[in-house]
């Protein structure tokens, strides 16, 4: 899956990544400060791509949820009358959101 990053510069392939995470350091609700969404990779020390940030930690998990329910969406068909049933993972592209 690819992910597009929240300013749309950077497009990450999920299958490359080694974490999408928050991170504490960057402040939360309490603090004020927007929460980041960090990637990781998993073959370079100490990098990591910022995704989006938002305004609360809340909202940035919401965010995450919805990366995982497009990675875990397919597509499938029933079939019919000498037809068999089927699915397959349709490709994905994920568009971090503005807000």
């Amino acid at each position: 899956m690819l992910i597009v990053s929240q300013n749309r510069k950077c497009l990450l392939n999920m299958e490359r990544a080694g974490t999408v995470f928050l991170s504490s350091l960057y402040g939360g609700h309490d603090e004020g400060k927007p929460v980041k969404v960090l990637a990781s990779f998993p073959l370079a020390e100490d990098v990591t791509e910022s995704l989006g940030e938002y305004k609360s930690e809340a909202r940035a998990i919401e965010v995450l949820e919805e990366i995982v329910q497009e990675y875990g969406m397919y597509f499938r068909a029933d079939g019919g009358i000498n037809k068999s049933a089927f699915a397959f993972a349709r490709p994905k592209v994920y568009k971090m959101p503005l807000e």
